[in-house]
Formats: C-alpha cells, sequence, structure tokens
C-alpha cells in the first residue's frame, strides 16, 4: 500500500512537471506541488513529504495546503497528513506565510512495534517562507507544530522544500 501510494505520488509530480498547461488564468496565483524533507525535533528523526498549495484569492494572499508527511522513526514510520490555511505577506513575490490546520496522524503512540496503530485527529500551526523562485520552482522553508490530544509528545517538522507552480501567473498589462 505504502509503495503504491509513494509510485502514485511521483507519478503525479513527473506528470505534472513534465506537461505544459494550456490554461492561463488571466492574474491568478498558479497552483503549485512540491516535496519538503526536514527533521522531527521532538522524535529527533527525518521527515519526508509532498503538498499541493492552492490559492483561494486571485492574488495569492491565503491560499490552502494540503500536506502529507512520512516521520522515520527506528523500526516504524509514522504518517501525518493536513489540510491549512495560510495568509501570505507577499505573495507571488516569496516572503513569509503563517497559518494552521487540521489533520490526521496514523501512530502507535509507543515505541514497542507490537503497539496496535491508531489514527488521530490533529491540529496544526505552520509558518515558513518562500525563498523567492528560480522560474517556475519555489524553494522553501517550514515549521510546523503538530498537536495530539493522546500524546504529550508533540511533533514539530522543520523541513526545506521545493514546489512547483504548474503555469506561470499572466500579470495584466
Amino acid at each position: 500500500m505504502q509503495t503504491r501510494t509513494a509510485a502514485s505520488l511521483l507519478l503525479l509530480i513527473t506528470v505534472a512537471i513534465g506537461t505544459p498547461l494550456e490554461v492561463h488564468p488571466q492574474g491568478w496565483e498558479p497552483i503549485s506541488i512540491g516535496v519538503h524533507a526536514g527533521y522531527d525535533s521532538r522524535s529527533r528523526q527525518e521527515v519526508l513529504g509532498a503538498q499541493l498549495r492552492i490559492p483561494v484569492l486571485p492574488s495569492g494572499r491565503v491560499e490552502l495546503i494540503t500536506n502529507t508527511d512520512v516521520t522515520f522513526l527506528k523500526g516504524l514510520n509514522e504518517y501525518q497528513t493536513t489540510i491549512e490555511a495560510v495568509y501570505m505577506l507577499t505573495p507571488g513575490e516569496g516572503g513569509f506565510y503563517a497559518g494552521g490546520g487540521i489533520g490526521v496522524r496514523n501512530t502507535t503512540l509507543g515505541t514497542d512495534l507490537n503497539d496496535p496503530r491508531k489514527t488521530l485527529q490533529t491540529f496544526s500551526l505552520v509558518t515558513g517562507a518562500v525563498l523567492g523562485s528560480m522560474g517556475r520552482i519555489r524553494p522553501q522553508l517550514e515549521l510546523r507544530w503538530i498537536f495530539i490530544d493522546e500524546t504529550t509528545v508533540d511533533p514539530q517538522h522543520f523541513t526545506l522544500g521545493a514546489n512547483f507552480t504548474l503555469w506561470e501567473r499572466q500579470r495584466p498589462t
């Protein structure tokens, strides 16, 4: 199941990067897809993930971000999916953003590999910076706090990633 999901995600990213879009919404910031890698400071382990960023307003000032991460713990993996609304201080040009959202986390809540897995509701706060753009690629730094009611350890992810815009914004002349 996990291999199929990873292969599907890789295929989606490959198709999106290799397929030029014919649709150029006038004035809207573009949708982007991306990948990120980083570190979970609470579990002291690596994180790898993917995300989709969808502008809610034509200016791009507010975006919805759906995000899926895998935390690679010793002997097991934890899976986190979130959807967040963020406010962009300087949309389209890079700059800081902040927001929050809800999600689900599939975890064992323990260190024993035989513990049963549970899927739990989570809440998140996120802040980050889009570091300008290199053509259609937009690098980003991000810090995400994930709050889980059932545990005393709330994950903190620090990631570096790159998003690929699906089209260039057509700015009015």
